[in-house]
């Protein structure tokens, strides 16, 4: 493809020239300057870049964008089936468990720990799984 002047560029596509020169600044140039008008026409319309400065070509776009939709459908169905739990449920559910323990810790302090009393906090602590899942509070 022929090379060409950030000048020219901005003739052509009717951009002002700063920012033809913002797209374009990470292009390999010539020794006179030039860029590859392919690449700088790409560079100017589609103005993204990659993780290394590289210019993402537009079939290039649209196959991580089909990627990150790929991957958004694929969660939307895993807590459509059920298989992920949302995270406000597991927070509530994480918030009461630790409030549960906290009520059973405390309501045993000053206790002298034998073996009884805490097969007793583990017997609470295990109703308190039950209880959550069957909705109780």
């Amino acid at each position: 493809m022929p090379q060409v002047s950030a000048n020219w560029l901005a003739r052509h596509t009717g951009k002002d020239w700063r920012t033809i020169s913002k797209r374009i600044d990470r292009l390999a140039r010539n020794k006179r300057g030039y860029v590859d008008s392919a690449t700088a026409l790409e560079a100017i319309y589609c103005g993204v870049s990659g993780e290394n400065g590289e210019v993402i070509t537009g079939p290039e776009a649209v196959r991580l964008l089909n990627i990150a939709k790929k991957s958004e459908i694929e969660l939307d169905m895993e807590i459509k089936r059920g298989e992920r739990l949302p995270r406000s449920d597991v927070e509530l559910a994480h918030d009461e468990v630790f409030k549960s323990i906290a009520g059973v810790l405390k309501a045993n302090r000053d206790k002298q720990l034998t073996e009884e009393s805490i097969n007793e906090i583990f017997d609470q602590f295990r109703s308190i799984g039950t209880e959550l899942l069957n909705g109780h509070d």
